[in-house]
């Protein structure tokens, strides 16, 4: 268990109030009078109190039985301090029943509903039910406002949910209380998970204040280092989410009773980072390691995972998913199509993984089955153009020109915003001969990506096709004011120009071409 379901202010005010139930519920009793059977149920009840502080639930629970009995089951302080014990137990059905009763008889002792409230929510945040938590929380924080403890459970579970600015807030003020200043271990990790909203909410160097503070106290946790490497993903620093993610894997400390199950998403971001160092490299070789240390950790994910339990499939999937795609990077092709094969058995509603595997297919030149990939991809994330884009492309590999226009206007349909359909649609057209439809697309691109040189150099080759010289002229023109270096457009342009029987120009814009 994480947590004891204890805190010591309320076992107090439990203390005061058990006390005065007791003394007014007691006066039949034959064998002792009021005083002193109320004598003996507070030494009950501080036994059992320490008892549960120290985690002897079973003890605890024995005592506390014997109090709720004397007081007839109706009194809702020992009620509460039993559904603390067996919330230890991780017995949270009786748990929960307790609570219930609890709240059904505190009318009389209110004061007592924030703390049955959270005794509760916290049972949900053990079982990671955090949408079933938050209710309470909300009520007992309204109930009870600037109770620390609860405004770290209130606030921890916003974070769970993902509403930062709230849980910001709610953290700060826990941040702030006396119990932070007391507790350097739940101060920690408020700061650990006020960094986590902090980054949420783009507070990007207060969030990495907070994760620094909260490793000054407790180097060791891993939380705080993967929400600080996640910081760093976001700011494209891979070298630096990488060493980080490297630590919260060393660290990491499983919840109890998963023991073999590893830092799945640890692992998978971390394998993401290598991936990001391979796009950034600027040599081969190190692109190279880098994709060769992101499948190392996708196998190393992989061997800790327990094998035959069904709940680790959508992990195993995700791992052959990430190693599929450093194969792919590597041009290990083959290797990759079997790796995004195996990630599709796991999860075939995966899009992205055929998607990757029509690339790889398509490089292999199976050109039938990218096609078949892309199409499954698009039926799949019918709200992404780079599968029809993809599937065009694959189409005009195998000459059927009709077919990859075709796939590319579905591309648009999807997105007409979307460049590359339409520089690959006006190339289509080239192949078929319709010139000015090409012209049209690239008008298309232009109007999208306007100061994109390669989209008017493309423009000035289809008007040249189409026999209209001027035209090609003034579109390689444009290229070059937006790229003076764009060697093929001069190129492009000298032999324009000598078509058209300005010689002397077009041997300047070869000499310039030379230059380049």
């Amino acid at each position: 268990m994480s947590r004891t379901f204890i805190n010591l202010p309320c076992t107090v005010f439990l203390v005061l109030t058990l006390l005065v139930g007791f003394t007014s519920t007691t006066h039949s009793q034959d064998d002792l009078d009021a005083a002193s059977a109320a004598e003996q149920l507070q030494a009950l009840l501080e036994s059992a109190t320490e008892q549960l502080q120290t985690g002897e639930f079973e003890a605890a629970l024995n005592s506390l039985n014997q109090i709720v009995q004397a007081g007839g089951g109706y009194s809702p302080a020992p009620l509460l301090l039993r559904a603390k014990t067996f919330a230890g137990l991780e017995e949270y059905e009786p748990a929960m029943e307790d609570l219930k009763n609890a709240e059904t008889y505190a009318q009389a002792t209110p004061q007592l509903i924030p703390e049955i409230k959270n005794t509760r929510a916290e049972i949900y945040m053990e079982l990671e039910a955090y949408q079933l938590a938050l209710p309470d929380l909300q009520a007992a924080v309204k109930l009870a406002r600037g109770a620390p403890k609860l405004h770290f459970n209130y606030g921890k579970t916003l974070v769970k949910l993902g509403l930062a600015d709230q849980a910001e807030k709610e953290l700060t003020r826990f941040i702030e209380s006396p119990l932070a200043e007391e507790d350097e271990v739940m101060r920690a990790e408020a700061l650990s998970l006020r960094g986590q909203a902090r980054g949420a909410l783009n507070m990007d160097e207060e969030a990495f204040q907070d994760f620094a503070d909260s490793l000054a106290i407790d180097d060791a946790n891993y939380e705080a280092y993967f929400g600080r490497a996640a910081l760093y993903m976001g700011e494209k620093d891979f070298e630096a989410t990488a060493k980080d993610l490297r630590v919260a894997i060393e660290n990491y400390t499983p919840p109890e009773g998963q023991e073999d199950i590893p830092f799945i998403q640890g692992y998978l971001l971390l394998a993401s980072a290598y991936e990001e160092i391979g796009k950034e490299a600027v040599s081969e070789d190190q692109a190279q390691a880098a994709y060769m240390s992101s499948i190392e950790v996708c196998n190393e994910v992989l061997e800790l995972l327990p094998e035959d339990d069904p709940n680790m499939e959508p992990a195993r999937g995700a791992s052959f998913f990430r190693r599929g795609i450093s194969e792919r990077f590597l041009g290990d092709y083959t290797r990759a199509v079997k790796s995004l094969s195996q990630a599709l058995q796991y999860n075939p509603g995966l899009g992205e993984g055929y998607f990757r595997r029509g690339i790889c297919f398509h490089y292999l030149g199976e050109e039938k089955l990218a096609i078949r990939d892309f199409e499954q991809a698009a039926s799949i994330d019918f709200d992404s153009p780079r599968s029809n884009l993809w599937k065009g492309m694959a189409w005009a590999k195998l000459g059927d020109y009709n077919e990859a226009i075709r796939a590319y206007g579905e591309s648009i349909a999807v997105s007409d915003r979307y460049i590359p359909a339409y520089v690959n649609r006006s190339l289509a057209h080239i192949q078929q001969g319709d010139y000015l439809k090409a012209v049209a697309d690239l008008n298309e691109a232009i109007r999208l990506q306007p100061t994109e040189a390669t989209h008017y150099y493309r423009r000035g080759k289809a008007y040249a096709l189409a026999g209209e010289s001027e035209r090609a002229i003034q579109s390689y023109m444009s290229a070059l004011e937006y790229d003076p270096r764009l060697g093929s457009a001069y190129l492009a342009l000298a032999e324009e120009l000598r078509e058209t029987g300005r010689s002397e120009l077009a041997n300047e814009y070869l000499r310039r071409a030379e230059e380049l």
